[in-house]
């Protein structure tokens, strides 16, 4: 898949840039100890983690998949506006309730994601590393931080990057956004 595509369920492997961002965070990472680690098991984030090298054994969730833009997995921004003129408005008014032609339902992602980090949140861990997708993280930090995921385009979690939430009583603090060490 090339930059600038909607890229949510297709499993496509790192690029060589990305290899490079992974490789430079790499050292960032191995530095903290974690209590554990949670990865997408799509193929990117299974090549992230690797070579992150961070010491900690770790669970694949499918919960932590990236949303499936269904049709429009593949085509660029502009494509999608060219071609799905009417679903990009219905997106704009129907906001969670919209459904990617094909693939799934905002709500249902948006769902998935915080029903995960609601059982994530009943455990007793100190810290803990999630490898996930651009999408995910955005719904994550709203749902810790308690901002209605309605919001989520208002943070830009870029790849290669760490995004850090601590969490004290139910009651989170962005610490970290597009950090790199």
């Amino acid at each position: 898949m090339q930059p600038g595509t909607y890229t949510g369920s297709t499993n496509v492997e790192l690029s060589a840039e990305g290899r490079r961002q992974i490789a430079a965070l790499s050292p960032f990472l191995q530095s903290i100890k974690f209590d554990n680690c949670f990865c997408s098991p799509l193929i990117r984030c299974v090549q992230t983690l690797s070579l992150l090298e961070v010491d900690s054994d770790p669970i694949f969730d499918e919960s932590l998949k990236e949303i499936d833009f269904g049709s429009w997995e593949g085509l660029s921004f502009e494509q999608v506006h060219k071609d799905f003129p009417d679903q990009l408005a219905d997106w704009g008014r129907e906001g969670g309730e919209f459904s990617f032609p094909g693939g799934e339902m905002i709500r249902v992602f948006n769902s998935r994601v915080t029903g995960w980090l609601d059982n994530l949140l009943t455990k007793e861990f100190n810290r803990v590393l999630i490898v996930a997708h651009g999408g995910v993280i955005r719904i994550a930090i709203c749902h810790l931080l308690g901002i209605d995921t309605a919001r989520a385009f208002a943070f830009n979690p870029m790849e290669g990057r760490v995004a850090m939430v601590h969490v004290v009583d139910g009651f989170g603090q962005l610490e970290m956004l597009n950090c790199i060490d």
